[in-house]
């Protein structure tokens, strides 16, 4: 491997691990703001990161024992812990509103 291939590859794999180090992050602010967890202290192991066909991140992670996915915007890699967690208050908010109407227009039938 020559000299710029090698660098090419250190600069990857150190992108490659702030990227899964900010979606741990993010798998976390998850389990707290969806989930009413003051504060998520599971070991998260990142699986894969991806682009989904939606434009949505994929973020595959496990927390040893159970697999799972999530689909988040893109731009909570970059935005602070503090927008993510207001940005998913509001989606969660949003969310609750929408199962209230359905709920509500189920029961009015």
């Amino acid at each position: 491997m020559d000299r710029m291939e090698r660098q090419d590859f250190e600069l990857y794999r150190h992108l490659r691990e702030k990227l899964e180090h900010r979606c741990e992050r993010l798998c976390h602010l998850y389990a707290e703001q969806y989930y009413d967890v003051d504060k998520d202290d599971r070991q998260i192991y990142i699986n894969n990161v991806e682009l989904g066909k939606s434009g949505r991140i994929l973020i595959n992670f496990s927390d040893g024992t159970v697999e799972e996915m999530l689909y988040l915007p893109p731009e909570y890699v970059w935005r602070t812990d503090e927008e993510v967690k207001l940005l998913m208050a509001l989606d969660r908010d949003r969310k609750e509103e929408d199962l209230r109407n359905i709920r509500d227009h189920h029961e009015g039938k």
